[in-house]
């Protein structure tokens, strides 16, 4: 994992990039990725960012080659020089960010992954080794032309290539795939994804970038290519940078010291109400009965570390005793429900 930036924050942002890919796909020019999200203050002021880089070659490197590249090594035994690789599936390579998301995860509070095509696979397939405490710090995923169903053109080039096994892996409906999406599924915590597709890619269609059953709410629909996608040439108008935006913006969100005051003799139902608006966040209070949510509050100020706990906070100004609940945030959402 190579940091890109690293200021000490408390959520990290990792980029993966896809088949032939490396670190110039999200950097290098003012158009890309990291330039773009390094001009924004949120990112500068609340997250680190890294990128993961693995081997990858459509044309996979020949036995000849490789036994020379050994031999070399061996002659030289120069344990710093960079490795000359080979292709490896996806598993292999998802075991690598795996364990490096497990050396480093304990001084974070949320991980992000943006992930362009065949990296939204490593993605999804590292977070099948996590275990859970470092799972459930995986808050959102942002999908770039993800081949979630596979590639037809992975079908195509594997033939006329050979044996290459990303490509292998690629393959429309192909048994990796299929495997992968069933474990996934099948993970305690999952992580928000917001689906990216274009109109104009031909190389991974929207019936493989968007999952069957995902609700628009969940899709963002574009006019790129496959790898348009990468570039960001108005950060103000660009409909994905700004859905990336915001939805940091939403990660970053229940982590946000808040404060407010408490006017003498207000209703617990309109207090909180009122500040889930201020806030930005949806509540369910139906646990409480109509006189529970009558209750009137004492003066005074709240001060709190979290949205989760300000609402905790609140029942404890009430004038009258005032049932013991809790506040449980749904994941990947800024949805907040009370329960007695």
């Amino acid at each position: 994992m190579d940091y890109i930036i690293q200021n000490d924050n408390k959520h990290l942002i990792v980029l993966v990039h896809g088949l032939n890919g490396d670190p110039t796909t999200w950097h290098g020019s003012e158009e890309r990725f990291v330039e773009r999200l390094s001009e924004e203050q949120l990112v500068k002021e609340y997250f680190d960012l890294a990128s993961f880089t693995y081997g990858t070659k459509i044309f996979s490197i020949g036995w000849l080659v490789k036994l020379k590249n050994t031999i070399i090594g061996f002659t030289r035994n120069r344990p710093k020089e960079d490795i000359n690789g080979f292709n490896v599936g996806i598993e292999p390579i998802s075991r690598v960010l795996e364990a490096e998301l497990r050396g480093m995860h304990e001084k974070y509070k949320t991980i992000t992954f943006i992930a362009h095509s065949m990296g939204g696979l490593v993605t999804k397939s590292a977070l099948n080794w996590l275990n859970d405490d470092v799972l459930k710090k995986i808050e959102l995923f942002i999908s770039l032309s993800v081949p979630h169903m596979g590639a037809r053109l992975a079908n195509i080039g594997s033939d006329l290539i050979g044996n290459n096994p990303q490509l292998r892996d690629l393959t429309a409906m192909g048994n990796f795939t299929t495997a992968l999406n069933e474990r996934y599924a099948s993970l305690k915590y999952l992580p928000k994804v917001i689906y990216q597709t274009g109109n104009q890619d031909t190389i991974v269609p929207r019936p493989s970038a968007v999952p069957p059953n995902v609700h628009s709410d969940y899709i963002e629909s574009t006019s790129d290519d496959h790898f348009s996608i990468l570039l960001i040439k108005n950060s103000k108008n660009n409909a994905v940078f700004r859905t990336v935006i915001r939805e940091l913006n939403g990660v970053l969100q229940p982590f946000r010291s808040v404060e407010a005051d408490v006017p003498q003799d207000t209703p617990f139902q309109f207090f909180v109400e009122a500040m889930a608006s201020k806030f930005g966040v949806q509540i369910d209070i139906t646990c409480f009965s109509q006189t529970e949510l009558s209750a009137k509050l004492r003066g005074g100020k709240i001060n709190s570390s979290s949205v989760e706990d300000f609402f905790l906070q609140t029942g404890n100004l009430s004038i009258n005793t005032f049932p013991k609940y809790t506040v449980e945030r749904e994941r990947g959402t800024t949805n907040y429900t009370f329960k007695k």
